[in-house]
């Protein structure tokens, strides 16, 4: 038998507006790019962070720059000792 038109009518309907969307939205982020603040890490990108080692710029809620603190470390583990232990 014969494909109805009708299912990819409605795929291309719906891409076409999915495309329309992402343009729109593209516009409205460069047209208010001032307005645009970061917002903190959350959770699961601090994890991440630390998993990694990746210092990263640590920031406040104004956007400013935090400094980094001399004491300890949040982490739990020494620096350093990252190396593998030997089998007893």
């Amino acid at each position: 038998m014969y494909e109805h038109p009708y299912l990819s009518y409605q795929v291309t309907e719906f891409e076409r507006e999915q495309l329309e969307r992402a343009v729109e939205r593209r516009r409205m982020l460069i047209e208010r790019a001032d307005q645009i603040v970061p917002r903190q890490a959350g959770a699961l990108r601090r994890m991440l962070r630390r998993m990694l080692g990746r210092a990263g710029a640590a920031t406040t809620d104004a956007g400013t720059p935090v400094q980094a603190s001399t004491g300890p470390s949040n982490e739990r583990r020494v620096p350093g000792a990252c190396e593998p232990l030997t089998a007893r």
